[in-house]
């Protein structure tokens, strides 16, 4: 039988296609880590966006206050932002769960990463009735586990209960802060 006809790859052929395959595989290894790490914060900041959208839609239809805080235990507003989120009615503003009927949905803790909450002087966010915001405005970061601000997911809640996605201004790659400057993780 002749070389021409037989249908087989020598052993060389093998290893330069298997060393191939490995340099394909590990020059792509890297942009895979950053797609998914990219996609982390996208979800986390979509589930916060949703979340705080629909706390204050509910104090809008229901015409009370609704709290927006981690939980502790005991059913009061905690400081941990990476527990539990609760929103829920909270008509005598007192910052804590007081019927269980009152809660209106639960977003649980960031499967990776950290949420940080900023505010003047609060450790939890409040809706008026007409939706604006009863306790102080601030903001909800997430960072990832490897602390990179560029991959960072920021919201900003304004005075009016809105809440927005902050964007990078500058071109640094890094998401602004409502005030301009770079989110910190």
């Amino acid at each position: 039988m002749n070389r021409a006809t037989q249908g087989g790859l020598t052993l060389v052929e093998l290893i330069i296609s298997l060393v191939i395959v490995s340099i394909l595989v590990f020059s792509a290894v890297p942009s895979f880590s950053t797609l998914i790490n990219d996609s982390r914060a996208t979800a986390e900041a979509n589930d916060l966006l949703g979340f705080f959208v629909l706390a204050r839609q509910q104090s809008i239809l229901s015409g009370r206050i609704v709290t927006v805080c981690p939980v502790s235990a005991n059913l009061k507003c905690g400081r941990n932002w990476n527990d539990p989120l609760y929103a829920f009615f909270d008509p005598e503003n007192r910052r804590q769960i007081t019927d269980t009927r009152d809660i209106i949905r639960i977003l649980s803790p960031p499967d990776s990463g950290r949420r940080f909450a900023s505010s003047l002087s609060r450790s939890y966010f409040q809706y008026r009735a007409d939706g604006m915001i009863y306790s102080d405005l601030g903001n909800i970061t997430w960072c990832p586990d490897n602390s990179d601000s560029r991959r960072s997911a920021h919201l900003v809640i304004s005075r009016g209960g809105r809440v927005r996605l902050a964007r990078d201004t500058d071109g640094d790659g890094i998401p602004n802060r409502a005030d301009g400057h770079n989110v910190r993780c």
